[in-house]
């Protein structure tokens, strides 16, 4: 076994969050990395969402809010223009000039901007899941690969994505039998490629989740040319809110003093958006958002947990708005009585030949009997499942050095951003992206998620010995 030179930083998982971070790691050409990211997608920077291929599966944000640089906020929007990459897409640009492109071309912006990089053969993909990480003796990280590889590395970085909505416990025994391939048709993951093209035109649809994944499955399914009911459901029945129709900038201050509850939270949100009934209600939300990380701090774990309780879903809604293509779709299909969006709950189901017999409950107490031809699963990911979602993260945990946050929202993470155990942190271990969001509480969104990888960046940085690497050495 030969010995790797120092500075190696190895990032799991090439998403936008691992890309953020390698490109803030390597943007000064004074500070001398090598860093690896192992990714098996064939490009870095897309991941699930900024993979999907589906044209109607929209950024939700304008361009001008998203960048992969906090120094250019543009950068995305200024990119846009000098390629020309949306010019085919007549259906991008809103009538207040905003642009809103399909998603995938988020993700071949965030690969162009990591070209430079690899051809410089500062980065370096590995197109391949890591299946174990073991710390040596040395103190240096050993990362086997699912082809066999062996690497070390310096630094080891997690920044892998959440695991896939979780199907309800009443489809547990229906899963081991079923899958999108069968008659009746049930599907847990809609993100995964051509993952609805089972779905047939005329098959009466039930969608289980409300938010966001609904609103992009139910445009997939119109642009398949989709006639049939489709009913979605989800306790609350809310579905994600539309941007302001006027311009908006962020207002407000939900600092000061600081809130110890939930309710003391909730509370001064309401009051202010009714004290300023002229200014849309996205402006206060957006402060919200801006100020997450230090309104989240000043929560105990109680407090936390309260929060994620009562007041998730309705953050959700309102934090992670549709893009107005997408919800033009909605309200057609509405509109329509092709969809119908009810408050309820799967209490039983059934197969029955190459149909489901689903039992729902109404939140009013209701209940009533469906028939429908395919099941879709979009309630989001399954957060309790992350430390047995991918091998390597079985291994890390089983060897103690990760463990979930006290809230089950991602890892236990330092301030630092350190995978944490108890009150041990290990320096040589980071999360990136959402995986931390225990710590920060809003690392779902874009613009936080890149400025908490200039941090990280940062963090690195500061710690790494200034050596000049070569190349990564594959050592098996």
């Amino acid at each position: 076994m030969s010995t790797q030179p120092p500075n190696i930083i190895a990032i799991i998982g090439g998403g936008f969050s691992g890309a953020a971070l390698a490109w803030h790691l390597l943007k000064e050409p004074r500070v001398p990395l090598t860093v690896l990211v192992f990714e098996p997608r064939s490009v870095l920077g897309s991941g699930v969402a900024y993979s999907a291929t589906d044209p109607n599966h929209r950024i939700n944000v304008p361009a001008s809010r998203m960048s992969i640089n906090t120094a250019h906020p543009l950068d995305f929007l200024e990119w846009l223009e000098e390629t020309g990459a949306n010019h085919q897409d007549d259906g991008a640009r809103q009538p207040d000039g905003h642009l809103y492109p399909a998603r995938k071309v988020f993700g071949q912006y965030v690969a162009a901007r990591l070209a430079p990089l690899l051809e410089a053969h500062l980065l370096r993909h590995i197109p391949s899941l890591v299946t174990a990480a073991q710390k040596a003796s040395t103190g240096k990280w050993i990362l086997t690969t699912q082809g066999g590889d062996v690497f070390e590395a310096d630094t080891v970085v997690i920044a892998t994505s959440h695991p896939a909505p979780q199907l309800p416990r009443q489809f547990a025994a229906l899963g081991t039998f079923l899958s999108a391939e069968t008659r009746p048709v049930l599907i847990n993951d809609p993100w995964k490629p051509d993952g609805l093209s089972s779905v047939k035109p005329d098959d009466r649809v039930l969608i289980i989740g409300t938010g966001l994944s609904m609103a992009d499955t139910v445009a997939s399914l119109a642009a398949q040319g989709h006639r049939a009911p489709i009913l979605a459901i989800s306790r609350r029945g809310q579905r994600s809110k539309s941007h302001s129709r006027t311009p908006v900038t962020a207002t407000g201050d939900f600092l000061s003093p600081p809130a110890f509850r939930t309710r003391d939270v909730l509370q001064r949100i309401r009051k202010i958006i009714a004290d300023n009934p002229e200014t849309p209600w996205q402006a206060f939300l957006d402060r919200v958002r801006e100020q997450g990380p230090q309104i989240w701090s000043s929560l105990d774990q109680t407090e936390r947990r309260r929060l994620i309780r009562h007041l998730r879903p309705f953050w959700d809604t309102h934090r992670f708005r549709i893009s107005p293509q997408t919800e033009n779709i909605v309200n057609k299909a509405l509109q329509a009585d092709i969809l119908q969006i009810k408050a309820a709950r799967v209490i039983k189901v059934e197969k029955e030949g190459k149909t489901f017999k689903v039992t729902l409950r109404h939140r009013n107490g209701h209940t009533d009997d469906r028939v429908v031809d395919a099941i879709i699963t979009t309630t989001g990911p399954a957060h309790v499942n992350i430390l047995h979602s991918q091998p390597f993260l079985k291994s890390l945990a089983a060897e103690g050095h990760i463990e979930m946050d006290h809230s089950d929202l991602g890892l236990h993470v330092s301030a630092e951003g350190n995978a944490q155990v108890g009150p041990k942190k290990d320096p040589s271990l980071f999360v990136a992206g959402p995986l931390a969001r225990g710590r920060f509480g809003e690392l779902m969104g874009l613009p936080e998620v890149t400025l908490y990888a200039e941090k990280l960046a940062n963090t690195i940085r500061a710690q790494t010995a200034m050596t000049v690497p070569e190349n990564a050495t594959l050592i098996s």
